[in-house]
């Protein structure tokens, strides 16, 4: 679902949107999580994600909409590439995790850090959206409760052996789109097409490499 931005919040001088609240604390969620479960190692390579998608994401408006630039270079540091720019930045993401997991840079745990951190992200986000702004209000308690649910048997069974993570990754697609289809806005939104294809990523290649199964013992 994506939720409207009715909210603002005065920083110093700054008028900041709901969703940069909620992105941020989001990001702090899933940091603190992985961390905890899987150690500093590994948390790195959830700040690391986040880096990199900031930076695809406000670079990619060379692409999006070049003749702002050209007319004021400033553009980039107020500007970003939109809804393109932040699938381009899933996709730089997906393609260097997948150059990680071929070099051997990547294992088992550091693939379910992953995972776990873009479960959060997407769920304290959701949730987030929610809670600072305005919207009806048995959509709110859906996504609130749904989504706080989930987060709890994800936490509980993230690290079982056999197919759970595969398991999961189906589930977390299936929870948003019963959340998506709840929402008075449009069915397809942003933030769902991003459940989904990061869902689809996750249960591409937890399927393929069958080998680190031996690691969830």
């Amino acid at each position: 679902m994506r939720m409207p931005v009715t909210s603002f919040f005065t920083i110093g001088s700054l008028s900041v949107p709901a969703s940069w609240i909620a992105i941020m604390a989001a990001f702090f969620v899933a940091y603190s999580a992985v961390r905890f479960r899987y150690g500093k190692k590994h948390a790195v390579i959830i700040g690391d994600a986040f880096f990199y998608l900031v930076i695809v994401w406000k670079l990619s408006i060379v692409l999006t909409d070049y003749e702002s630039i050209l007319r004021s270079p400033l553009a980039l540091v107020y500007f970003h590439g939109g809804v393109v720019g932040f699938y381009l930045g899933l996709l730089f993401i997906a393609g260097k995790t997948l150059w990680d997991i071929k070099k051997g840079r990547l294992g088992a745990d550091g693939f379910r850090a992953l995972f776990t951190g873009a479960v959060f992200v997407q769920v304290v986000y959701q949730v987030m959206m929610v809670l600072l702004n305005e919207g009806e209000m048995i959509a709110q308690v859906v996504t609130v409760v749904v989504f706080g649910l989930f987060t709890v048997f994800f936490w509980m069974n993230s690290r079982k052996a056999s197919n759970w993570p595969v398991q999961l990754a189906l589930v977390f697609m299936a929870v948003h789109v019963f959340v998506a289809a709840v929402q008075p806005d449009e069915f397809i939104q942003t933030p769902l097409i991003s459940t989904v294809v990061m869902g689809l990523f996750f249960v591409i290649v937890f399927m393929r490499k069958l080998d680190w199964r031996i690691n969830y013992e």
